[in-house]
């Protein structure tokens, strides 16, 4: 259940920023070590994942009270796991809010933040995009920032963070398929 956990938090992130990928993702793990989702490019340039992770373990720990790696799926009841993938769909919304709040992307109040973001795109995405991906956002941030709100599980960012998910796919190039979606 831990690694249903820990590939769900993966997959809502690459799905929401990580986007096209000119390689075909391959295997749960390279030979490296690292995980597949740890070497994404972008129209065959690197996207710089590590910067994609920053405040995930904090806001992990926030929303479910304990850490990621304290958690041992060996030891756990199926009730419990049953509960942690519950608690897991119940708050991956607010999970990506908090991460975006982490990486300065959204103000501490929720509002969208350009100056960040576009600090952001840069550190994270292959030159030949990030203007286009930072117009996006922000055009996805216009469009939908009415609506933000910590309410409902975060319901208010569904549409941000799928408009945003869209425009990367596109921009980069993506294929469906190429990258885990969430639901």
């Amino acid at each position: 259940m831990y690694k249903l956990a820990i590939v769900l938090s993966v997959a809502v992130v690459v799905a929401l920023f990580a986007g096209a990928s000119a390689g075909k993702l391959e295997g749960k793990k390279m030979k490296d070590g690292h995980h597949k989702h740890h070497n994404l490019t972008c129209k065959g340039e690197a996207i710089n994942m590590k910067g994609m992770f920053v405040g995930k373990k904090e806001c992990y720990d926030e929303i479910f009270g304990t850490s990621a790696t304290t958690v041992n799926p060996k030891t756990m009841t199926e009730e419990a796991k049953k509960e942690r993938i519950q608690k897991w769909k119940d708050n991956a919304l607010c999970m990506e809010v908090c991460t975006m709040k982490k990486q300065k992307t959204l103000n501490a109040d929720g509002t969208y933040n350009a100056l960040e973001a576009e600090k952001w795109v840069k550190a994270i995405f292959p030159s030949a995009v990030q203007s286009a991906l930072k117009k996006a956002f922000d055009d996805c941030a216009s469009t939908n920032g009415k609506s933000f709100s910590m309410d409902n599980k975060c319901a208010g960012y569904k549409a941000f963070r799928q408009c945003k998910v869209k425009s990367v796919m596109e921009i980069c190039e993506f294929k469906k398929g190429e990258v885990p979606e969430d639901n």
